[in-house]
């Protein structure tokens, strides 16, 4: 270095030291937060810290034409706050085309934190959640107070007949310094979802509470608010049950309820059944509009909403309503929000049980008779089953879509998305949306997915993180319709004749993947999109290339039997090994072949060779039980003693010779009519049972008989601490036996020090009489009996 540099840097270093040059002149000014970039199956709290590692630093995101899709970036500040932090997004950049998602297509949230002090389970925490979405674009910055998480969250929307491929843009966050570029990229796959969704939703709105929470607003300016709640609903493919049209004028609501039903976006509408001053059903009136729906044809989406959740006395009401709708309007379908019960067979045309009381064998007896099934959620079922809770977690509440689409139900209902006030016990009274979550006790966000803008001088409503979860899954949803569809038109290219191929079967192993019930899956967002992804990817090779298909057939224990459809003349190899076609049609030949798997997780390779190319095709195939299986007897029912075993003061219990399922006895339990919650025991190691510690088994299991009405009960499992697992509910059908399952797996307790098991029943009206049999736990392995 030459004398004068020497001396100009001692001077720029002096300077520095006295505060005449600023830091800046010296270094780059580093940014006063961090951030990450979750998945937009992830909720994170408010104080939640920092990935050890950093996080992600990308936001990825996929989606096809005509999709919405979210997702989210978290900036945590350090020990100074954040006052006027600028969020802005670019356009997004097909990387190799000329094609762009303009600006407009982009929108930015807000995510609003409420704080959660009763919690709804014990299995999430107290603590400040993130729920609404407030537009940025109506405030321009943020602030964010120190050491807290702040959610962005980002919408894109996909256009129609938008060019496949990857885009790439950026997510610009600057406060003071050098702005923080977040990278974008997103996937947009080569299909396109229809307008129309393939399932019925019934979500309502309470146009009641809409008013109250935009200030008492009526008349037109209260139906055009209405109109913003219904199709930033529908938007979500969420279509509210009620249209938002004024009901009293038969001609006037045909007139203005025909551009909802006629939108292809709109998938079912609730009719109601007009009332005379005394307050019975105006025959004449109702059917008049019926009539005249039908005649322009706008009675396809119609249902009628009959009796919600009625217990046996009000059987004769769904009966007395189902007479009238027969005279009024045979060819519209009746709703009641029950489980299938032989009782009112023939009397409801749409069943809608809570997803708890799904019962898949009654459902698809049903279906295949001509009714229909959907399901619905509320305050319960709560975790593990899934929810649209506030404290509970995204990824269950959108899998409740595959899980629907894997069950064949073919709706979802949901009793509110407006309710601003909140339920004492006795009526609704004034609540603040944006610092209570619980508009309904015993579940913290339940009754409500929107929040009223008026705080925010917004005319209309805002949306929530909870229903961008609900919207993620009715696309998901969409995706495995439209590859249902790609599978049964390659079927038909191939030739294969209509019953010989099973779509379903192709597509079980995903949901297999994902979960084993409806209450027992896995809190993975990665997993899930995974999944999706390779959904995704399937739809788009079968759009290409349809040269093979491949089913694998209903699980059996320790092994599956994979199917191959292939064109003619192709050579088939599964995990290297070349087969021999087993079935050789005009058109097509079939392969299959049978592989023995341990529990686990396996990819299973099929190549099919063709005209000098090879396609190869992977399989993850989920095994999760053990070839052989035993039973280990935990009580026989087959002595005096062993039904002392059982205790009970409400329950009267004796040994029977009817309805055994092995041996010659039974256990045959009364349970008393006007009893509060009666119930039988067995409890206590070295009486009930021999041993506390039940880890080693699988699951328990029973037989129970039913000679009397349809019935309800729960298996409730106790701890020694105290603890108890009450969330195994029953249906057992009138004049039906049934072998009950509980795998243990699903009990949350320490399965070392159990106590024992209680089968109870909520206080009936009259005697219910159960017979009980061949109480036994499953093993993998064998082991002594667990009778005392």
């Amino acid at each position: 270095m030459t004398k004068r540099k020497s001396i100009a840097a001692a001077l720029m270093a002096l300077l520095l030291f006295l505060g005449v040059l600023p830091a800046a002149a010296s270094a780059k000014t580093e940014p006063l937060f961090d951030f990450w970039v979750p998945t937009n199956t992830q909720k994170v709290m408010r104080d939640q810290p920092a990935p050890a590692d950093g996080g992600v630093k990308t936001l990825r995101m996929e989606a096809a034409r005509n999709e919405y899709e979210g997702g989210q970036v978290i900036v945590r500040t350090g020990s100074e706050p954040l006052r006027k932090l600028q969020v802005s997004v670019s356009e997004l950049k097909q990387t190799d085309g000329s094609a762009k998602i303009r600006r407009d297509d982009i929108r930015l949230f807000r995510q609003h934190y409420i704080e959660v002090t009763t919690s709804t389970t014990a299995a999430y925490p107290k603590g400040w959640y993130p729920d609404a979405l407030i537009p940025l674009d109506e405030e321009g910055k943020l602030e964010v107070a120190a050491g807290q998480n702040q959610g962005i969250w980002i919408k894109v929307y996909v256009p129609k007949g938008q060019p496949a491929g990857t885009y790439t843009g950026e997510l610009t966050l600057h406060e003071t310094g050098n702005p923080v570029r977040v990278p974008i990229e997103l996937t947009v796959w080569d299909f396109e979802l229809t307008d129309e969704s393939h399932t019925k939703t019934a979500f309502t709105l309470w146009g009641d509470q809409v008013a109250y929470a935009h200030g008492g607003i009526s008349g037109e300016p209260f139906w055009a608010l209405l109109d913003k709640y219904y199709w930033a609903s529908v938007d979500n493919r969420l279509t509210p049950s009620y249209l938002p049209v004024p009901f009293d004028n038969v001609d006037e609501f045909v007139r203005r309820a025909e551009p909802y039903i006629t939108n292809p976006k709109v998938s079912a509408y609730r009719l109601a059944l007009y009332r005379d001053a005394a307050g019975n059903v105006d025959e004449a009136k109702s059917k008049e509009l019926v009539d005249k729906l039908r005649d322009k044809g706008l009675l396809g989406k119609a249902f009628y909403y009959l009796v919600d959740e009625p217990g046996v006395n009000r059987y004769p009401d769904v009966r007395n309503y189902k007479d009238i709708l027969r005279r009024v309007a045979p060819d519209v379908p009746s709703l009641v929000t029950i489980q299938p019960v032989d009782e009112l067979v023939g009397d409801v045309d749409i069943w809608v049980p809570e997803i708890d009381k799904y019962d898949y064998d009654f459902a698809h007896e049903r279906q295949a008779l001509g009714d229909h099934v959907w399901w619905y959620t509320c305050v319960v079922p709560k975790h593990p089953f899934p929810s649209y809770h506030l404290d509970d977690d995204s990824v269950g509440t959108r899998l409740l879509s595959w899980m629907q689409r894997d069950n064949d139900v073919e709706g979802t209902l949901f009793w509110s998305t407006t309710i601003f006030k909140k339920w004492n016990g006795k009526q609704y009274v004034d609540r603040d949306v944006w610092t209570d979550p619980m508009a309904f006790p015993g579940a913290n966000g339940d009754g409500y997915l929107f929040y009223p803008g008026t705080a925010l001088g917004i005319d209309g409503p805002i949306g929530t993180i909870r229903m961008e979860t609900l919207r993620e899954g009715a696309e998901d949803y969409e995706y495995l319709w439209l590859l249902e569809q790609r599978l049964n038109e390659a079927a038909a290219k191939l030739g294969i004749g209509e019953g010989t191929f099973s779509a379903k079967e192709a597509i079980q192993p995903y949901y297999d993947r994902l979960y084993d019930h409806i209450r027992d899956y896995e809190e993975n967002p990665e997993k899930l999109l995974q999944v999706r992804r390779e959904v995704a990817e399937s739809i788009v090779a079968l759009e290409r290339d349809p040269a093979a298909l491949v089913t694998v057939g209903t699980p059996v224990p320790g092994s599956r039997t994979i199917t191959v459809f292939a064109g003619k003349g192709a050579q088939v190899a599964v995990n290297g090994q070349t087969l021999a076609p087993s079935v050789t049609a005009d058109t097509y030949d079939r392969f299959d072949t049978t592989i023995a798997l341990a529990p686990g997780l396996h990819d299973v390779t099929v190549a099919v060779s063709a005209g000098g190319a090879t396609k190869t095709i992977v399989l993850k195939l989920a095994v999760k039980e053990t070839a052989q299986t035993y039973a280990i007897a935990l009580n026989r029912a087959e002595t005096e003693q062993a039904v002392k075993r059982w205790t009970s003061s409400t329950v009267e219990t004796s040994l029977s010779g009817e309805h055994a399922t092995e041996g010659a006895h039974s256990l045959k339990a009364v349970y008393k009519a006007g009893a509060k919650f009666p119930n039988i025991r067995l409890f206590e190691a070295g009486k009930g049972f021999r041993s506390a510690d039940w880890s080693a088994f699988e699951a328990l299991e029973f037989d129970v008989f039913n000679p009397g009405e349809t019935v309800q009960f729960y298996v409730k499992f106790h701890g020694l601490n105290g603890k108890t697992d009450d969330t195994f509910m029953q249906y057992v059908r009138a004049g039906r036996g049934e072998t009950i399952r509980v795998p243990l797996k699903q009990v949350n307790l320490d399965l070392t020090q159990m106590k024992g098991i209680e089968l109870w029943m909520w206080q009936q009206s009259a005697a219910k009489t159960l017979y009980f049999d061949n109480f036994r736990f499953v093993s993998g392995e064998p082991a002594d009996s667990m009778e005392p």
